[in-house]
């Protein structure tokens, strides 16, 4: 497109060639394609601290609810209809309920105190001889002392934990020589 200068006799104009207009868009392309590797590892490392955050919040007040109500509280994968799995795999969600029946298996008499959903893109186990969670009104986590390992895109290298003692401390860690056969890559 030309315009004619007012008077002056000049032309100038406006508006991109095509050649400049391939070049704009090839180095928007470069930098679109340098940039989403980048953010897709952000979505994925905000998604696990996510998950992380999530069980860790449900299980401190699961023990909060067991020296509140002054009764015995467990968390387990399961959901509220089917109750506990009896497994070790959590990412399909879990359940924290206060169990009036010490049965360590959820009725539906029993009040489900928090529910977790499922994790998409992620694999969180608990260790092997720990299918729940259970707190005492002590605020106590009777068994042996526990982890649940939260494993990403990133493989072992970029794995997380959350570690429960046996007096009901919860706390937070990485996890970085898990084994490739429970966090594969």
């Amino acid at each position: 497109m030309q315009i004619h200068g007012h008077g002056t006799g000049s032309r100038f104009q406006i508006g991109f060639t095509a050649v400049e207009l391939m070049i704009t868009l090839s180095i928007a392309a470069i930098m679109l394609a340098a940039g989403i590797p980048s953010f897709q590892a952000f979505i994925h490392q905000q998604q696990m601290k996510a998950a992380v955050a999530g069980l860790q919040n449900d299980l401190m007040v699961g023990r909060s609810e067991a020296v509140r109500l002054n009764t015995r509280v467990v968390t387990c994968p399961g959901n509220p209809v089917d109750g506990c799995t009896g497994g070790n795999e959590w990412s399909d969600g879990w359940i924290v309920f206060a169990d009036e029946n010490t049965d360590r298996q959820h009725q539906q008499s029993e009040n489900i105190v928090r529910r977790g959903h499922d994790i998409k893109n992620l694999l969180i186990r608990s260790s092997a001889g720990r299918t729940d969670v259970r707190f005492f009104p002590d605020g106590s986590a009777p068994g042996s002392n526990g982890s649940i390992t939260f494993c990403g895109p990133g493989g072992p290298g970029q794995a997380r934990k959350l570690v429960i003692s046996n007096q009901g401390r919860i706390r937070r860690d990485k996890a970085p020589h898990t084994d490739t056969a429970n966090c594969p890559t």
